[in-house]
């Protein structure tokens, strides 16, 4: 009983250090994925893209694009950037590609811009493929945006959330093309663009507080 009791006043402790650290002291993975369609029970993913921050900068020798051998391009070329050749050519195992973000991600907090679709098709694909079960932190700069948004009581128009009009009201550069892995960059210069807004001794807590949370992947 002891034992156990000193091992909750343990985790609580390192709980609250961890609280207390600013966001710089974290490492991030912004991901981004393309997919078939918006419902992930009936659609898959097409392709991966991420890059990670590391001490508050962005580590672009990260940076991953990635597509599955399982991807059915079709009439969508103009959307995704891919082509069936390069399916055929460069396509990784669903599984393979999830184990490989699933080990970067022990030590980092996952980004996202649009999570609750992101999370989607993560958990589906974690239930498809019986992967072992694991937790993470994420954070959601779509989420970020619209809190800041309802603080200020700043009107934001029908569109106004989507990743270029977010980024277009930080004077942050339009990119030509939107494949996963630009779309992963774009979204970790908001991210830091965010947290510029916010204070760069700002914490994780907070940053959660304003759009984040933490997520469970299992096969149930």
């Amino acid at each position: 009983m002891a034992f156990n009791v000193l091992q909750a006043l343990t985790a609580r402790n390192v709980s609250r250090q961890a609280a207390k650290r600013v966001w710089s002291q974290w490492d991030y993975l912004v991901l981004d994925i393309e997919t078939s369609g918006l419902d992930s029970k009936q659609d898959h993913i097409v392709s991966f893209g991420w890059v990670c921050i590391h001490n508050g900068v962005i580590d672009l020798d990260s940076a991953r694009h990635i597509v599955l051998d399982s991807a059915e391009i079709g009439d969508n070329v103009g959307i995704h950037m891919i082509t069936d050749a390069d399916v055929r050519q460069q396509g990784k195992k669903q599984e393979s590609v999830l184990r490989y973000l699933r080990q970067l991600l022990r030590e980092r907090v996952l980004v996202m811009h649009h999570a609750p679709l992101e999370l989607s098709f993560l958990k589906q694909a974690w239930q498809n493929e019986t992967l072992p079960a694991f937790s993470a932190s994420w954070l959601d700069t779509l989420a970020i945006e619209r809190t800041k948004a309802n603080r200020s009581q700043q009107p934001i128009q029908d569109g106004g959330f989507r990743l270029g009009a977010c980024r277009e009201r930080y004077g942050l550069p339009e990119y030509q093309g939107h494949d996963a892995l630009t779309d992963a960059l774009a979204t970790a210069e908001l991210l830091l663009a965010q947290i510029a807004y916010q204070g760069r001794d700002c914490r994780l807590q907070d940053l959660k507080q304003l759009g984040g949370g933490r997520v469970r992947f299992a096969t149930r």
